[in-house]
């Protein structure tokens, strides 16, 4: 069911680094993500895989992680992705052009889940070393890294406070807590 698959689909930042997804699966994620609708159907995106190991290690050191965690540096060695897939765009962007990116990657993040791939969508990296990385066609720049690999924590969808804070947190346990808006508060009407 869509709704149970939209509550599994989180930001994992934690995975199981020794299982490796396969070039296969890969592709078919961005399969997932080509068929996605775009602005005038131009189809300007392009994506990149990163999976072998030496290149993720060259990527890992470019990403941030998660803002509201200060004292985490982003997961520890065997607990990093498996893989990632860089959705690139022409740099000088159109005012659709995030819009495109955001509709691929949310194909792309869900079919990862339903085939028990986490991921997690990073737009804090540095954008001119990741480039440099990648074989981008003339005029691309990389627009959002998506890490992927076989979840290694727990986490857990709460209603927010009544204080209002939609903060992310970790317990002592390392259960990531991410807390969201009621359905009524959303809705205007």
């Amino acid at each position: 069911m869509l709704e149970e698959l939209v509550r599994r689909t989180r930001s994992y930042r934690r995975f199981e680094e020794r299982e490796k997804l396969t070039e296969s699966m890969l592709w078919e994620l961005v399969e997932h993500a080509r068929l996605a609708p775009c602005a005038a159907n131009l189809q300007l995106l392009r994506f990149s895989i990163v999976a072998e190991e030496t290149a993720c290690s060259r990527l890992f050191p470019l990403l941030k992680w998660a803002g509201y965690l200060e004292d985490w540096d982003g997961p520890a060695e065997g607990e990093r992705p498996a893989a990632y897939i860089v959705i690139s765009g022409p740099a000088e962007e159109a005012s659709y052009t995030r819009i495109d990116v955001g509709i691929a990657a949310a194909y792309l993040v869900l079919a990862a889940m339903e085939q028990g791939v986490g991921s997690c969508m990073l737009l804090s990296f540095d954008h001119a070393e990741t480039g440099k990385l990648l074989p981008l066609p003339d005029g691309h720049a990389p627009k959002l890294v998506i890490a992927l690999g076989k979840p290694s924590e727990k986490v857990v969808l709460e209603d927010v406070g009544p204080e209002g804070n939609i903060r992310y947190w970790r317990d002592s346990d390392g259960v990531h807590h991410v807390p969201k808006r009621s359905l009524e508060e959303l809705i205007l009407s």
